[in-house]
């Protein structure tokens, strides 16, 4: 039964949640490699991909599909909550593209062309990749918690996904803003990108990780209230 369950879920995903995380890597390697032969741009880059495009692709996929369901109504009959439902969903798109963001920092690592923050610059392995991990796993949980809180409030789709795209490219944009002043820091996604000379970066990471701990609470809260739900109209983008 469970099996079954999982191969539906799998289904009603598509092959879109799996393919765009690997799309995006491979597209702006490919990218990369035809417009630019500087090490350093391309570590700059490729990190960048990492840190930024990957968790924005994580963040979008889940704000416009984890919980849609042309069959909410029906779902909502059923004799398991709705929430675990899209709870599982939430959690492929998260595990996939994780699995994804941990493939390419290591290839990015075999091939020298990894980007460090200097606060961990000198720390011996394992701890120096293990601790590398944060760069693309804290901003990536931040933005798919959001999301997941999105989906709920805004109840669209697109608006939803486009509102994660706007928050991303602000970011990017104004990103000396960001870096310098210390009221943004908690909230500074992209840092390595950027400053890899930052003394806050290891600080960041967690406050990230801890505010992304709370959206996700929001976030199950608010899926544990039907009339939130059936208030979600399916065919609305």
């Amino acid at each position: 039964m469970l099996c079954d369950r999982l191969r539906y879920e799998l289904r009603l995903l598509g092959k879109q949640v799996f393919l765009t995380p690997l799309l995006v890597v491979i597209g702006f390697a490919l990218l990369l490699a035809l417009v630019n032969h500087d090490v350093d741009k391309v570590a700059q880059s490729m990190g960048a991909s990492l840190e930024v495009l990957l968790p924005m692709t994580a963040g979008v996929v889940v704000a416009t599909i984890a919980i849609y369901d042309r069959a909410l109504e029906l779902q909502l009959t059923m004799l398991y909550a709705y929430y675990s439902t899209a709870t599982m969903r939430f959690l492929f798109i998260l595990l996939w593209n994780a699995l994804v963001s941990l493939l390419t920092s290591y290839l990015l690592y075999v091939f020298h062309l990894w980007r460090l923050p200097v606060q961990i610059a000198q720390w011996s392995q394992p701890w120096q990749f293990l601790t590398w991990q944060l760069s693309w796993l804290s901003s990536t949980l931040w933005l798919v918690a959001l999301g997941l809180v999105l989906s709920q409030l805004l109840r669209s789709r697109s608006a939803s996904g486009a509102l994660i795209c706007v928050l991303s490219i602000a970011e990017l944009t104004f990103h000396h803003m960001m870096d310098q002043d210390p009221l943004y820091h908690p909230v500074y996604l992209f840092p390595l990108t950027y400053s890899p000379e930052a003394s806050y970066w290891l600080t960041n990471r967690f406050e990230l990780l801890i505010t992304a701990a709370a959206l996700l609470m929001l976030a199950w809260f608010l899926l544990r209230i039907p009339e939130r739900l059936l208030s979600h109209a399916p065919g609305e983008e």
